[in-house]
């Protein structure tokens, strides 16, 4: 078993979007909020976006409005939507060409092994994020997108399952990247 962390591909090529209402959208609905697992949907108004750099198509766009906020194009929706279903809100995302959608990952678990997993902490003590991630196999068997806990905080990187990576790939979706960060064969 294999845990990817997923990011939009950094590759020029593709293009990137941006938030128009950058300061008010960004303190409204992402600074505080999107890290977190409190539902969104019901407070979520019209965000709008914009093509910042011109590129290629992508269906995973990098999206400089909150870097951790994985974007989704119509198409890759419908690839993962078995994936997406009651672990995360999609929230849509008004772009004047392009149907693309904030994926808010409101699946939070607590699978970290703490006794095998490399934490970077700072002189303080405070555990500030990992250098090797080490995870409980019971606890990420069938989650397919997730977020994690450190000690009590939710950490903002979304982790995907095997499958899902296969899926986007098998689909020939463009614009993800996949980090390997755990095998459990390892």
């Amino acid at each position: 078993m294999k845990i990817w962390e997923l990011k939009a591909s950094l590759d020029e090529r593709f293009e990137t979007i941006q938030l128009v209402n950058f300061d008010q959208d960004y303190e409204k609905y992402f600074k505080e909020r999107f890290n977190s697992i409190t539902p969104l949907a019901d407070v979520w108004e019209e965000v709008k976006v914009y093509t910042l750099e011109e590129g290629e198509s992508s269906d995973c766009p990098q999206f400089w409005g909150h870097s951790a906020t994985p974007v989704f194009s119509e198409r890759a929706l419908d690839v993962t939507q078995d994936f997406l279903k009651d672990k995360v809100e999609v929230l849509s995302l008004a772009h004047p060409e392009k149907n693309y959608f904030a994926i808010h990952v409101m699946n939070a678990i607590d699978a970290i092994d703490y006794n095998r997993a490399v934490i970077r902490q700072l002189s303080s003590g405070l555990r500030v994020g990992f250098e090797k991630y080490a995870f409980i196999k019971e606890k990420v068997k069938g989650e397919h997108i997730f977020r994690i806990f450190l000690d009590d905080r939710i950490r903002s990187m979304v982790f995907v399952s095997n499958e899902f990576k296969e899926a986007v790939e098998s689909n020939g979706l463009v614009g993800f990247q996949f980090n390997e960060v755990w095998d459990s064969e390892n």
